[in-house]
């Protein structure tokens, strides 16, 4: 069970904007999708790039994000030791 093709570039697209609604509106739809047995771990990099935010509920939903595919597919968690490191 996967998401349509076009849905992973559009994710990215609106994680990458600068609007704070929009990503959280992608963090959303990426969290549900993860919910429903979809495999959202090709935007691993795009939603680390958001560790660092200062918006509490997008960061909740990057932690999530995080620890569900550091159980899943260990060899991409080692990729966000860093970014806890600067937290």
């Amino acid at each position: 069970m996967d998401c349509t093709a076009g849905e992973i570039p559009e994710l990215k697209d609106e994680l990458m904007n600068e609007n704070k609604k929009r990503k959280i509106t992608a963090m959303k739809k990426i969290i549900a999708n993860m919910t429903l047995g979809n495999d959202m771990s090709m935007l691993f990099p795009e939603v680390l790039s958001h560790m660092q935010t200062n918006v509490l509920e997008l960061k909740k939903m990057v932690y999530l994000y995080v620890i569900t595919y550091a159980k899943l597919k260990p060899e991409l968690a080692l990729m966000s030791v860093n970014s806890f490191i600067r937290v």
